[in-house]
């Protein structure tokens, strides 16, 4: 069995009176792989200023949900119901980040999106 992974974003910010662009660019658009397989997923944010980058899945007819957040000094970040030994998230360099999906099955079929930022924000579980 084959299973589809997607996602393409543009960020736009509007700073006290400045227009900044920062773009988001992920590959690949779509991916294919078969049960068992991997799948990497490449994010990429055109001015290296951004601190944080986050990874986040989309089921069919679901609303988003992160898998992680990293930077380049503090070890990742995983919600929970998503691990390290799944999702794997690499980030070697300030505006690049890599997501590999291990072992791919049927119920990793989604829509997934990265995201970057200046600063986080901790959320009370």
């Amino acid at each position: 069995t084959e299973h589809n992974f997607c996602a393409s974003v543009i960020f736009c910010f509007c700073l006290t009176e400045v227009w900044r662009c920062e773009v988001i660019t992920q590959w690949p658009e779509n991916a294919l792989k078969r049960a068992g397989e991997s799948a990497d997923l490449t994010c990429y944010e055109n001015s290296s200023r951004l601190a944080y980058m986050f990874w986040y899945q989309q089921l069919s007819r679901s609303s988003l949900k992160l898998i992680a957040s990293t930077s380049t000094w503090l070890q990742n970040s995983y919600e929970e119901g998503y691990s390290e030994a799944k999702f794997e998230i690499s980030r070697d360099k300030n505006n690049l980040s890599v997501m590999t999906i291990k072992n791919v099955t049927s119920k990793d079929a989604a829509t997934y999106f990265c995201a970057a930022s200046d600063h986080t924000m901790q959320q009370e579980h």
